[in-house]
């Protein structure tokens, strides 16, 4: 395997490594604990670890009763949008491969997270134009992309954390108006998938196209990002591309739709 970097001191706080390491005694074979036992396992002494258990109780990621601590069903949430991270990228990706192929350009796959959204896969087209706009585990805000903008159009709850704003500012650096994003989610919706055109980058494009879980909700999108003048040329047939890859992915996540 290969190893990891080793860490600068300047950015190593012991103590949340000591409480990783509590969180990991707890198992299948010791779902509970007592404090006696967490300070055998741990080798910390009594006082820091009922500090740091304290801690970790405050915070939700464990529950004590009966004079035994227990993970909280918060780890568990942690834990399994972890895992259904996993199956949307082994799910995508066949997909993907394939929509790259056909359309030559850059494909990516992206989740929201908060008021941005984050690039979880990315295949490279044969077109040999090489658009470094988004790489894995990077982010554009929500309303900026193609991918971020066909999540936002039929994500209501992400759109009016929005409201407040009159504005919002597009990573080209120009200003786009509330009533103006109102607009192109409504006509994303419409057309069913989204474009974004030189609101990121200069000269670069992408179509977008949602992606629904089992529940029909909006869990991430898939787009294809190029050169806008490529994009454009080529658009009805890259998007009748996207939209079915969308659905083909969709549909094995249990959408019904």
């Amino acid at each position: 395997m290969e190893s990891k970097p080793e860490m600068d001191p300047k950015n190593y706080v012991a103590s949340v490594e000591k409480a990783l390491r509590l969180l990991e005694l707890f198992s299948e074979d010791s779902p509970r604990l007592s404090l006696p036992e967490i300070v055998k396992r741990a080798g910390y002494s009594r006082t820091a670890t009922y500090r740091l258990l304290n801690t970790l109780e405050h915070l939700d990621w464990i529950d004590r009763k009966d004079g035994k601590y227990q993970l909280s069903l918060r780890v568990f949430r942690v834990g399994s949008a972890a895992v259904n991270a996993l199956q949307l990228r082994q799910e995508a990706s066949l997909n993907m491969s394939e929509l790259a192929a056909r359309v030559g350009e850059t494909v990516y796959l992206l989740v929201p997270d908060g008021d941005r959204a984050v690039c979880l896969e990315r295949v490279e087209g044969s077109s040999g134009v090489q658009i470094m706009v988004l790489d894995v585990g990077r982010s554009l805000p929500i309303f900026a992309g193609g991918g971020s903008l066909a999540i936002l159009a039929l994500r209501d709850d992400i759109l009016a954390s929005l409201e407040t704003r009159k504005s919002v500012r597009l990573p080209n650096g120009s200003d786009l108006l509330l009533t103006d994003l109102r607009r192109i989610c409504q006509e994303t919706r419409e057309r069913g998938y989204s474009r974004s055109l030189e609101d990121v980058t200069p000269a670069v494009g992408a179509f977008g196209a949602p992606i629904f879980d089992n529940r029909g909700q909006v869990i991430a999108a898939i787009s294809i990002g190029g050169l806008s003048q490529t994009l454009l040329a080529k658009e009805q047939e890259m998007a009748a591309d996207l939209m079915q890859a969308a659905r083909q992915i969709s549909h094995r996540l249990g959408y019904g739709g």
